[in-house]
């Protein structure tokens, strides 16, 4: 069964795997990109398995002057924020049946430079805001009890939300 293009019955087979075996439920995601050194072009670019093949994400580094030729890094987490938590909404909506026609979800984030330029410590990013306006056969209680459910269950938000242990190293190759 479908609803609000969710298929769930798989989100329920996928629960009952989890509850039968709590191993099915971790893995490891990862993503892997090039630096591009052409002058004029995008400047990293990963490409990425998707059930037909792949798709191929580009991005340029913020142009402070103003847009540049593909999205700076900034835009795809903002992407993955608002992805993320709009497919949480929407999928437990969905497993509560309730059908919802219209969903559009805004991020935003306060950004401050002064420390990446070496001008001062102030936090690069002060706030998030999330806003989003939902239309369908719900009322209020239980749009409001989706909000909750996707601030708590939603990785994205959990990332923004909570400290997560960094691992990073840099190789030098030769």
């Amino acid at each position: 069964m479908s609803l609000n293009n969710i298929d769930t019955k798989q989100v329920k087979d996928y629960k009952a795997e989890i509850k039968k075996d709590p191993k099915e439920a971790k893995f490891t995601a990862k993503i892997e990109g090039d630096w591009l050194f052409e002058a004029g072009g995008p400047q990293f670019r990963s490409t990425v398995k998707v059930k037909d093949g792949s798709y191929t994400m580009e991005t340029s580094h913020p142009n402070f002057a103003g847009p540049g030729i593909r999205p700076g890094p900034m835009a795809f987490g903002l992407f993955w924020f608002a992805a993320c938590y709009s497919s949480t909404f929407v999928t437990e909506a969905a497993m509560r049946n309730i059908r919802l026609t219209s969903v559009k979800t805004k991020v935003e984030a306060d950004l401050d430079y002064t420390a990446q330029f070496d001008h001062g410590e102030s936090p690069l990013i002060s706030e998030y805001r999330v806003i989003m306006e939902v239309k369908g056969d719900a009322n209020d209680a239980q749009v409001q009890d989706l909000k909750e459910y996707a601030l708590k269950r939603c990785m994205g938000m959990f990332t923004i939300r909570h400290a997560i242990a960094l691992k990073a190293d840099v190789r030098l190759q030769k």
